[in-house]
């Protein structure tokens, strides 16, 4: 079904730490787009915490390239980008790919060399299939959210169970 490569990960981690960077670097990968909320940091953290500032000073070390696309303000994006002066987006309305086009531009990478780190699967994954980037879903780290965001995680599992399966069967 064409509908399902959009609703699927390429890859599945705990967390941001828990990314295999290596792995992605082996697969051409040489830009990376982060979500902020609830994927580099919790909702309610205005900086970033000192083991993202670690994490993204080793990847830059590492010869990516970074960016931010936020669905939040221009306020909440500037004040985490302060000490990182990354190209950063806001009010990107993910999964719309119109700022996801400009954050191309902005590294000057192709979109196939690029993966998109996010926490929701209807947003961050989906931006990234249409934009032909690698999507990688890492788990949510504040666990309990609005009505809203609780409907739209249930809707998720099904897709995440298929992520699943789909590689449990390739080993």
């Amino acid at each position: 079904m064409p509908v399902l490569k959009y609703l699927t990960p390429d890859f599945i981690y705990d967390n941001i730490y828990k990314i295999n960077f290596d792995e992605l670097k082996k697969n051409n990968i040489k830009g990376l787009i982060f979500d902020i909320d609830n994927t580099l940091v919790s909702y309610e953290q205005p900086d970033p915490v000192p083991e993202v500032v670690e994490l993204m000073s080793s990847l830059k070390d590492g010869g990516f390239y970074i960016c931010f696309i936020s669905n939040n303000n221009k306020q909440r994006v500037d004040l985490f980008n302060r000490s990182f002066k990354y190209p950063a987006f806001y009010n990107a309305r993910k999964p719309s790919v119109r700022l996801f086009k400009e954050a191309v531009n902005s590294i000057n990478i192709k979109t196939e060399n690029i993966a998109v780190i996010g926490d929701q699967l209807f947003t961050d994954v989906i931006a990234a299939k249409r934009m032909n980037m690698t999507a990688v879903l890492v788990k949510p780290i504040e666990p309990v959210e609005s009505l809203f965001f609780k409907i739209k995680r249930l809707g998720e599992k099904p897709f995440i169970r298929r992520y699943y399966r789909k590689n449990l069967n390739k080993n």
